[in-house]
């Protein structure tokens, strides 16, 4: 396996090589347009007191970090949505286990390749400003780091999953974005019936719950302890809860895609029990009850897009009868739910 590995790591090189040049060269330009290396080495203490306002160096890389690991499940696992490339990989003298293995293990490996020259950037930048030295504690660049490789991660292998279930591209990424959204739109929802929650209250809630949320929970904290102002505060549950998917994610990645999956299905429709079969009715009856709590022309909108999603799940504009009755019920329970709940 390791062999395997080393041979399809070495072809992804010059891909690899040409993304992280690009990469760097947009690190350089926001680094150096970026507002917090504007400020003189005196007035150290007023320095404290402004430079929070300013430009947070790990948004950025926050940001970068939450895009590459949506890029890579696409780059590393397109392969499943194309038949000539299914039948020559799965034709390989290797075990079905072992070679998904490899291309986990080869798109983390592209992760911290990509991401970790754009920290050091960043890190290098501000470390030989003496301006920000002299109020930054540069140590928190390296915890930063750390946090960041391990919730690229976790973010990592629940994309992962996702986009694998789909049966051809469009349905793979529609999954990622269903279902990378569906946990704290739930919640919302959630905390709406049984808290009885205002509207900031639950937005807060969502933003708990979204699978990237913690990259940017951790930014704020980090960049406020090393400014030495009050640090924020890091949803533990949404963080655990984050983590705990994330893991389930990774086993049942490893565990369908080894022993279930079937190159005739490439580019068929994707009936897979964690996509459109479940993610359509689910986001229906949650949206229902974000919308309104009354009567509203919105709810025709959320019916419309249900039936036009299930049409990019068969694929045609004439959907199946246990989908009709599907699209019905969620509509139904929805509308019950806005207007006597």
């Amino acid at each position: 396996m390791k062999k395997v590995f080393l041979y399809y790591f070495r072809r992804r090189i010059p891909a690899i090589l040409i993304l992280m040049v690009a990469l760097s060269i947009m690190t350089i330009i926001i680094q150096a347009q970026s507002s917090f290396i504007s400020y003189s080495q005196t007035q150290e203490v007023s320095q404290r007191t402004e430079i929070h306002g300013q430009t947070n160096p790990f948004i950025y890389l926050s940001v970068l970090a939450c895009v590459i690991v949506s890029v890579i499940p696409i780059l590393e696992f397109s392969f499943k949505m194309k038949r000539r490339s299914v039948d020559l990989y799965y034709s390989l003298p290797i075990k079905r286990i072992k070679f998904y293995i490899v291309k986990y293990c080869v798109g983390l490996a592209e992760f911290a390749i990509l991401f970790i020259p754009q920290w050091l950037i960043s890190f290098i930048w501000l470390a030989t400003t003496p301006s920000v030295t002299t109020v930054y504690d540069m140590s928190y660049y390296l915890y930063y780091l750390l946090a960041a490789i391990g919730f690229g991660i976790m973010v990592f292998s629940f994309e992962t999953f996702f986009f694998t279930m789909g049966n051809a591209l469009v349905d793979g990424i529609i999954f990622m974005v269903l279902a990378s959204c569906f946990l704290p739109t739930l919640m919302n929802v959630m905390y709406s019936l049984i808290l009885k929650a205002d509207t900031s209250d639950r937005t807060l809630y969502m933003r708990w719950f979204f699978m990237y949320s913690p990259f940017f929970d951790l930014s704020v904290n980090f960049y406020s302890k090393m400014v030495s102002t009050t640090s924020s505060s890091i949803n533990v549950l949404g963080l655990v809860l984050n983590l705990a998917l994330a893991s389930l994610a990774i086993l049942a990645f490893f565990f369908i895609n080894s022993e279930r999956n079937n190159a005739e299905l490439v580019g068929d429709e994707s009936d897979s029990v964690f996509g459109y079969k479940v993610l359509i009715p689910l986001y229906m009856v949650t949206s229902f009850k974000l919308i309104s709590s009354s009567i509203s022309a919105l709810w025709v909108v959320i019916g419309l897009a249900g039936y036009l999603f299930y049409c990019v799940y068969r694929k045609s504009f004439r959907i199946k009868r246990h989908d009709i009755i599907s699209l019905g019920v969620s509509i139904i329970i929805g509308v019950l739910i806005a207007i006597f709940i």
